[in-house]
């Protein structure tokens, strides 16, 4: 039996832990006497939806642990310390790391077995993004020092070439172990909403962290461009937390055809109640979201954002530049006014992530690197 630790910022409605629960889940369902997964989180997260996702993955015998109680800025110094503890507990074989802050905890915990000369289990990282580091440079050239012809899986090309661009910038070199794995979505089935669906108005959804990665900023400025011309038209509903959640909140109480809700577990099966799904993403690795509500047959209103792109149809025609103001509203009044057939639409995002996008496949081919390492 293998055991693996999947190292991720906490458990919250994040892309990259998404996929990491999608990957120990499916793993686990397909290899049950091979595997062993434990979920470890550098800081808590305490809202519904991270006690949800407790429970649902210790029903599947997935091992959850937190390394701080407290705050994230304090996570990344104590939770070194508390990781080496739960290395030696646990005893991994792997640790399998995803995006930036656990790759950083995970370096200063390396560099602390180094020093005592402790072994260190086999390091497996998965990168979910196109700009690394782009704020931080110090840390990420600290944190990149210490990765050494690690296993490297990129979730899209881009965030592979993002990878690369960072280790050339930082003088280190790419590692030759690199993969591209996809991300893989299970088909959501439909589930009981909690949103409250207006049957006569037009129903877009914002799903995710409140962060400027997600273009949460952008979109709170354009709904309220947006109303101008059709706010008897349209019902926004933004569900997720992050940074920005007192902007939305207050736009949510002085905006009626504004709904904000808390994140929302298993959120993929809750999608199909809507008409639109909007992401105004700066960038991405690969989004899962994307694909879910392709899968649920749900239209995406996408931003031209290196990672997005990838999930949806080259000449997708619900595309818009996040710097265009004109370019959002002309699309919002092609819906108002019913200028798309949403049927093709629908039916060409479907069968576009069905062909790509499969949870069996990239849970094999991760199960075959596990093997391998």
């Amino acid at each position: 039996m293998i055991k693996i630790m999947h190292l991720i910022t906490s458990i919250h409605l994040g892309g990259s832990e998404v996929v990491a629960f999608n990957l120990a889940e499916q793993c686990k369902k397909q290899h049950p006497n091979e595997f062993e997964f434990v979920v470890t989180e550098l800081h808590s997260s305490s809202d519904s939806y991270a006690r949800d996702k407790k429970k649902e993955l210790a029903t599947k015998n997935i091992k959850t642990i937190c390394l701080w109680k407290g705050s994230k800025r304090v996570s990344l110094i104590i939770a070194p310390f508390t990781l080496i503890y739960h290395i030696i507990k646990e005893k991994p074989q792997i640790i399998h790391s995803h995006t930036d802050l656990p790759d950083f905890v995970l370096a200063t915990t390396i560099r602390i077995l180094y020093f005592f000369r402790m072994k260190t289990p086999t390091i497996m990282r998965t990168i979910h993004n196109t700009e690394l580091w782009s704020t931080h440079d110090r840390m990420g050239k600290y944190t990149e020092s210490v990765f050494i012809n690690d296993t490297v899986v990129g979730v899209s090309e881009v965030s592979l070439t993002a990878y690369h661009a960072l280790r050339v910038k930082n003088k280190l070199p790419v590692s030759p172990n690199q993969h591209l794995i996809y991300n893989g979505c299970r088909i959501p089935q439909k589930r009981e909403i909690p949103f409250k669906i207006d049957s006569k108005k037009i129903n877009i959804a914002f799903c995710g962290r409140f962060e400027l990665q997600k273009g949460i900023d952008i979109l709170i400025e354009r709904i309220q461009e947006i109303n101008a011309k059709f706010g008897d038209d349209l019902l926004f509903h933004i569900i997720g937390s992050g940074t920005y959640e007192n902007e939305v909140l207050k736009l949510s109480k002085n905006t009626p055809n504004v709904l904000m809700y808390e994140a929302v577990a298993n959120i993929a099966d809750k999608l199909w109640g809507f008409d639109f799904l909007i992401m105004p993403s700066r960038f991405e690795g690969l989004v899962l979201l994307s694909i879910e509500a392709s899968y649920s047959r749900v239209p995406v209103i996408a931003a031209f954002a290196p990672g997005l792109d990838e999930t949806l149809p080259s000449d997708w025609p619900l595309h818009f530049h996040l710097e265009s103001h004109d370019e959002l509203l002309l699309l919002v009044e092609k819906l108002v006014n019913k200028k798309y057939d949403l049927n093709t639409l629908k039916e060409e995002a479907f069968r576009f992530v069905s062909d790509k996008f499969s949870l069996d496949r990239m849970a094999n081919t991760y199960a075959k690197l596990y093997l391998k390492l």
